[in-house]
Formats: C-alpha cells, structure tokens, sequence
C-alpha cells in the first residue's frame, strides 16, 4: 500500500491528502457534535418543561382547593342551608328566600367564576324561578337532574367536589362546553333529605389566564384535562369537553417526558398527573421550535464548510496547475536533458518558472487591488450622496416653514386674517412636530401644538363646543413625549362631542401630584363607551382597533416604564375621561 502511494504524482497524492487528512475529519466532527449537542438541548429542555408542568400543575391544584374553599363558604350560609326547607311558607316568603340565594351567588361569581345551586326537587314550590338556559348564575330550580350526568356524580361523590364538563349556563344555542366544579349540597338544619348541587362554572377561563402566561416555544401548548383525556382547559383553541387523542405509546404513559412523531414531525410530551385533584396536565411542543435555532446553525455551518471545500478544491487545481505541473515538466525536462543539446527557445518560452509565476500572482493582485480601489471610490460616491440627501431632507422642512411664513404674513397683509391664523398654526403645527430631531418636548410646546390643533379643527369644521383649561405652570417645564395629547383630543372631539355643538364642553388638565404629572382630557359626550374594553385595547389584548392611543400609551411606556402611561375611565357626569400618568423630568433620557 505504501508503495503504491509512493509512486503516485505529487496532484494525486495531494488529492489523497485532502481527503482523508481534511474532509473527512472535519465532516465526523460536525456530524457528531450537532448531534451532541440537539440530543442535549432536548434533555435539558424536556427536564426544564416537566419541572414546570409540576409547578404549574401545583399552582392549578391550589386554585381548584381555593375554589372549593368559597364553595363550601356559599354552602354552609343560611341563605343556602334555608332554601332546602320549604314548609308552611307563602309565595312571597319564597320569593324573599329565591332573592337572597340569587344575589349571593352574583355576589360570590367573579368576571371568570359564575357560582349557581340547583335543587331539582323543589321545582314545584319555585315555579317563578328562571331556567338556567336564562342565566349564567343563580339559583335553579326546573332542572331534569336524571338527565344531566354531572349531578348524578356530584350526588354519587358524597359532598366531596369534582370537576366536569357542562353546558355553559345561560343563552347557549351552540352548546358550547365550560368546565366546572361541582360539589353535592345537603341539608344541615335538618326537616327534610332534599338534595342540590353548587356548580362553579368557568373554571376553564380561570385555569387558562394561570397557563397563557407561561412562555413556551412556539407553537407549544397547554393542555389541562382529567384522567380519562377530556380536556377541561388549555393555552389554544382546542374544545372543552372533547377528548384529547394521544399517540398510542402515550395512553398508558406515567409521569416524565416523552418523544412521538406526529404527521411525520417529533413533538415533546411532557405529562404530570395529581392524585389530589384527578387530573393531569400536557406539556406539548413540537421538537423543531427546541432546537430550531440549533438546526439553522447547523444548516448555515455545513453552507459554510460547503463553501469552504470548494474553496479547497479550486486552491488545490490552482496550486496543481500552476505549481506542481511546471515542477513536473521542470523535472522531465531534467532527466531528458543531455550535454550539448540546446534547450528549444519555444520550451523556454512557454516554461512556468518563478518569474513567471511571480508575475502572474503580481498581475492578479494589481486586477484585484484595482477592483478594491475601484469599489472604495464607488462607495465613497454613495456615501457623498447620502450625506447630500440627507441635508436635503433637513433643508426642505425649514424651506416649508419658511414658505408658510411667508404666506402667512401675506394673508395678514392682504386682510384675510383667518386664513392667515389657520396657516400660522399649520407652520406650528409641522414645526413643534418635527421639533429639531426631538423625541421629548416641555410640556408648554405641547400645549401650543394641541391649541394649534383645536384653532386650526374649529376652524375647518366650525365647531362651537366649550373648551376648559387649567393647567399648574410648574407642569410646563417638564418633559413629554411629543404629539402625544392630539390623538387624545382628537378622540374626544370625533367620538364625544363633535356633534353636540353648544351643549358640548372638552376639559383639559395638567396637575403636580406627589411623584408625577396627572394629564386628564375630558369630554362630555353622550354616547356610550366601552371603558373596559377601551383599556384592553391599550393593553393590546384586543387587536386591530385603537393604534392611535396604543401608540401613544407604548410611546409613554417605552421612555418613563410600565408604571406610567395612558388609561380611561368613565366621567361623573356624563362622558369619558383620559388619564395620562408621568414622572416630572426636566432632562431627556440618554
């Protein structure tokens, strides 16, 4: 084998060289530790996210105890314990005892909690009451309890609580599921052995507030669900009420953290189970958002080491080429030569020695140099007329301001002192917007953009609305962001009082409180609004509505923090009240 290597020519034997000495060794080492290190990434993140189902699946726990903890409160009132005995009273004595019962289940219901008792068997003696298809809480009478199963088992449970899916109570045509503690109520004042059940439905809406908030890979999923794969909440858009499928080497699975491909794609199971409460909680993510960051690494490294090959491979021609073969026609012209025999002038001229060589790389070098030259001269070119566009665009501004300047004092010459009013407040407008560059302004140029804004609106659209100012004079030296007040005003005009002409009065405020500056723009329009759902708006839980005051409420909260920013709330009065909170800075934040 030696021997046969030794009498290969020195293009092959390089060849061999590159192969077995550079390709290959590098080509193990990247197929292994990419492997390495995705086996790796899935262990340590499978052990992290079965750890946090086990937290997660605690905390759920705590929630349902706390659940049954108001349960057995409601239970155990008089109210309750009073509606079971229905002897030698009136009508209106049970109407009294139907109203106290139903105001204290609203009372214990919650914006995701709704608490309702039925007690099928005194139908008869509460023919006034309301069907739960009415309402969502209450007390419930007119129930068929052999047809709704979930009594049966809160029966059957001896006053100990479960969980189940029902029927959302209330309007619910589609009948659309919710999950529910249910828990048997007995009789504790004796005198009769009639029976009802306290539902707490919503009990998925709760449990899926507690499980959005946890940060998974993408497209991971939640899944809460009882020990026979019925779902009772979860992070996405699965059904309550239907029964999870899972992969066959899955069902009989215990504890811990699994892989099974799905579709032809791996996904990572992680499952906990509670004795306490009879249910088990899924972790589900799919393998590619784990380690896709690793994947596209290891992508991009082999498109490199491709790279790098070829650029081998064409060094290695060059080098044979250029080096090697006029070595080699250098060493055959060694042995053939004999002494007196002249060497051919055209041998001499097309041999490649050193000179030769050391021209041609010099000549390369010269092209690329020159293309280097070249290039920087370009980019310097760019570069000068980016600067130029860029003085450009700072120039053309003052050119406008000073044209609207020059307008105005026209106008003014000219009689026409309105439309002169309205051009000067354009100019201002366009110039405290700008500001110089600035993102913070004193307050006082902000009030002077917002009272351009308001001449310049009562003007166009003749607006006869009241306009109320009070604003501290401390308050003007401090900082805001700029045309943050505009869109404020602009809303309540457009959705307050635009078209209640006389009758309509805006306030606006700027107040020194204790530790910050309370801005509030009012209005006393007659329309009715949705403040809680304006705030989720600012919030962004609810999309694609109010990018003009979700923008100014991020713009507030990205240079003060999240303590401070925008909210609304209902006027006294009539009307909607905008709240801007900030801190009082007299320097702007590098």
């Amino acid at each position: 084998m030696f021997k046969l290597f030794s009498k290969l020519n020195l293009s092959k034997k390089l060849i061999i060289f590159f192969i077995f000495l550079i390709v290959l060794p590098i080509l193990l080492v990247d197929w292994f530790v990419s492997v390495k290190v995705a086996n790796l990434t899935e262990d340590q993140i499978g052990n992290t996210i079965l750890q946090l189902a086990k937290t997660s699946h605690l905390t759920l726990d705590h929630i349902i105890t706390s659940v049954d903890s108001s349960a057995e409160k409601l239970m155990v009132t008089q109210e309750a314990q009073q509606m079971f005995d229905d002897s030698n009273l009136s009508a209106y004595d049970r109407l009294q005892k139907f109203l106290a019962l139903d105001k204290l289940t609203t009372t214990y219901s919650t914006n995701s909690l709704n608490f309702s008792i039925f007690i099928p068997a005194l139908s008869e003696s509460y023919p006034f009451a309301p069907t739960s298809d009415v309402q969502d809480t209450g007390v419930f009478y007119s129930a068929d309890s052999a047809n709704m199963d979930w009594f049966l088992d809160a029966v059957k449970a001896k006053g100990s609580g479960i969980i189940r899916t029902i029927n959302q109570l209330g309007n619910n045509p589609m009948h659309i599921k919710t999950s529910g503690y249910i828990r048997k109520m007995s009789n504790t004042l004796g005198g009769n052995s009639n029976i009802g059940v306290l539902v707490v439905s919503g009990l998925d809406v709760l449990l899926q507030k507690e499980l959005t908030p946890l940060n998974l890979p993408k497209d991971g999923v939640i899944i809460f669900m009882n020990n026979n794969n019925v779902i009772l909440s979860n992070t996405s858009n699965l059904e309550i009420g239907s029964t999870l499928t899972l992969p066959p080497k899955l069902k009989s699975s215990h504890d811990g953290v699994y892989k099974e491909d799905e579709d032809g794609h791996p996904w990572l199971y992680a499952f906990h189970t509670s004795p306490s409460s009879a249910t088990k909680i899924l972790f589900k993510i799919p393998v590619n958002s784990i380690i896709g960051e690793h994947v596209a690494v290891r992508e991009l490294v082999n498109y490199l080491m491709l790279a790098y090959f070829l650029i081998l491979i064409v060094i290695s021609i060059y080098f044979s080429r250029y080096i090697l073969s006029p070595l080699s026609k250098l060493a055959r012209l060694t042995r053939s030569f004999e002494p007196g025999r002249s060497i051919a002038v055209e041998l001499q001229l097309d041999r490649k020695d050193e000179i030769g060589l050391l021209n041609n790389a010099f000549i390369e070098m010269t092209k690329r140099l020159n293309q280097t030259i070249n290039d920087k001269y370009v980019l310097e070119i760019k570069q000068k007329e980016a600067e130029l566009s860029l003085l450009h665009t700072q120039i053309n501004p003052h050119l406008l301001y000073n044209t609207l300047e020059s307008i105005y004092w026209r106008t003014m010459i000219e009689g026409k002192s309105e439309s002169a009013e309205m051009i000067h407040d354009l100019s201002l407008l366009m110039r405290i917007g700008l500001s110089r560059g600035k993102i913070l302004i004193p307050i006082s140029e902000e009030l002077k953009h917002l009272e351009a804004y308001i001449r310049l609106q009562s003007k166009r659209y003749d607006y006869s609305f009241a306009l109320n100012w009070d604003i501290d004079e401390e308050t003007k030296l401090f900082l805001i962001p700029k045309v943050v007040l505009q869109p404020l005003v602009e809303n309540a005009i457009i959705h307050g009082i635009r078209n209640m002409e006389q009758d309509g009065e805006l306030w606006i405020s700027i107040k020194m409180l204790a530790n910050k500056i309370c801005i509030k723009i009012e209005d006393n329009g007659y329309k009715s609004t949705d403040i809680s759902r304006l705030n989720l708006v600012l919030e962004g839980v609810v999309p694609y509505e109010g990018f003009g005051i979700k923008n100014v409420n991020k713009r507030i909260q990205l240079h003060f923090g999240t303590n401070y920013g925008l909210s609304y709330e209902i006027r006294d009065g009539g009307g909607v009240r905008a709240i801007i909170n900030i801190p009082p800075i007299l320097e702007e934040i590098q």
